[in-house]
């Protein structure tokens, strides 16, 4: 067992590490090729045209998304340094989706533009604007719904602070949050509507009048920022073809899909996400600023409506890859497997990504499903529960978040080699069950002072007892590992705030 207190010399090469796999990811180059027809789309192309070389390219997401004449074995190629705006993409099976030309990965950006004269107004309200475009927020109605998720400012600098209300008519309490210019301790009480917002970058949707309310001093915001983009719900990249099926509805099915070297910001809800997963590939690509959206009204017994949003996401899963991929502010996990209703996920790798800002890593849960052959490695994490998701009510950022039912097989799945670091909370947060589908081996964790191991039960191999918040001390870590919870992984203690001035503007105290 290796348990020990690190150093800012030792944590500074774990940064180095993380940043050196980051550069690896933005700057990868393209190397995939595919056996039938290429396809070309630029920001400067025409959707007239046939798409079929980078003389002649096609112009929108759109175009590619409505395309029905693709055949196995085709690829599309967007163009790098170029910025396509969208609303939903539609990616489809047995094709390639990837970049060419030189410079920076070609940018899906999903989010409404806010800035701009005439954008928002001044209410009778002081300091309250409203956005001038009507979004509905019914829930109800999932195509329709364009509920606000996040509102990100010049550039990630600042953000937007979501305010909602419960059941009972009250401010939900989220605590002190940062909105990227200050912390500050959020109201509590009766909340009216758009009326009680009082803090600067404060927004509230109001979907009784389809209106967008921010709270701004500094004057109109669609004026006094560079930029502004506002992340709806409903936006963001689908993967797969509608199927029927006999328990879980309408789904979306997909075989042989490649993405590669593309980045997407923006997107209120999910960033890539789909259903049936088969043969899948996600690699060399970049997800920001991601979901925040509301999933719905008051669910999982909760007296507030519940947000969502992750960066790739899948449900039922067989040889399913996610490799050298770049996460960063995602408001819930970066790269997960997980469905709420008996599902298979088999042969599963996630290997060489980083996440950073988000509320929880890496995540892997089903409910009386199976489990097998699922090997996550060599991925970093870091700043878990931080930046602008931790408006989070529960702020319990984590490195892995585990399943909480009873699987019906689990084998050979590994958890082993990952760095975490600096998390906000939790090392872990496992719930119940979960710890006995998991072999955790060979990790490094370096934890605050004051931190959790997380919802580990009392004997972890065998899933036995009450779920605890164990702290993340040496006594609790060599209880877990003699009862064969991770085996050979160093656990290491810093002090907190260890990165000084740069840690305080990127976190939440």
């Amino acid at each position: 067992m290796s348990y020990g207190r690190a150093d800012k010399q030792q944590l500074q090469k774990y940064i180095d590490k993380t940043e050196a796999l980051i550069d690896e990811i933005v700057n990868s180059k393209t190397s995939v090729t595919v056996t039938g027809t290429s396809y070309y789309v630029s920001a400067q192309g025409d959707d007239s045209n046939d798409g079929l070389s980078p003389e002649t390219p096609w112009a929108t997401v759109a175009k590619v998304s409505n395309y029905t004449d693709f055949k196995p074995g085709d690829g599309i190629f967007f163009k790098r340094g170029d910025t396509f705006r969208f609303e939903t993409f539609e990616m489809h099976s047995n094709l390639t989706y990837s970049a060419y030309g030189e410079g920076k990965k070609p940018l899906l950006l999903a989010s409404l533009d806010g800035v701009g004269k005439g954008k928002w107004v001044a209410t009778e309200y002081p300091n309250i604007y409203a956005f001038t475009e009507k979004l509905c927020g019914d829930s109800t109605d999932y195509t329709k719904n364009r509920d606000v998720g996040h509102i990100c400012i010049n550039g990630g600098k600042c953000w937007g602070i979501k305010v909602q209300e419960t059941k009972e008519g009250n401010r939900l309490n989220i605590g002190t949050v940062f909105n990227g210019i200050e912390h500050y301790t959020t109201t509590v009480g009766q909340f009216r509507g758009e009326m009680d917002l009082d803090h600067n970058l404060e927004y509230f949707h109001n979907w009784d009048s389809e209106t967008l309310f921010m709270y701004c001093d500094m004057g109109n915001p669609g004026e006094v920022f560079e930029s502004m983009e506002i992340a709806l719900r409903g936006r963001g990249i689908v993967v797969g073809e509608w199927i029927q099926t006999e328990h879980h509805g309408p789904r979306r099915s997909a075989e042989n899909v490649v993405v590669d070297n593309l980045e997407v910001h923006g997107t209120g809800s999910h960033a890539l996400v789909g259903c049936f997963f088969k043969n899948t590939l996600v690699q060399y690509s970049v997800f920001k600023w991601i979901g925040g959206a509301i999933q719905g009204k008051y669910i999982f017994d909760r007296n507030y409506s519940t947000r969502f949003g992750d960066a790739v996401e899948c449900c039922f899963a067989d040889n399913h890859v996610v490799r050298y991929c770049y996460a960063s502010q995602v408001y819930d996990c970066c790269f997960t497997v997980q469905w709420g209703a008996p599902s298979t996920m088999v042969n599963i790798e996630m290997y060489n990504n980083v996440s950073e800002f988000c509320n929880t890593g890496l995540e892997i849960w089903n409910n009386g499903g199976v489990m097998k052959n699922m090997d996550l490695h060599d991925n970093i994490t870091r700043f878990n529960g931080y930046g602008w998701s931790n408006q989070r009510p529960g702020k319990d950022g984590n490195f892995f978040y585990g399943a909480y039912w009873v699987v019906k097989e689990s084998e050979n799945n590994h958890i082993r080699n990952n760095l975490n670091y600096c998390s906000s909370k939790f090392s872990h947060l496992l719930r119940a069950t979960g710890s006995k589908y998991y072999n955790f081996h060979d990790n490094i964790y370096v934890m605050e002072e004051g931190k959790m191991l997380g919802g580990i039960v009392e004997n972890p191999a065998t899933s036995e007892g009450e779920r605890i918040n164990a702290e993340y001390t040496r006594e609790n870590i060599e209880k877990y590992q003699a009862m064969g919870f991770e085996s050979g992984t160093e656990f290491y203690e810093i002090e907190k705030e260890p990165l000084g001035d740069m840690f305080k503007v990127c976190v939440t105290k």
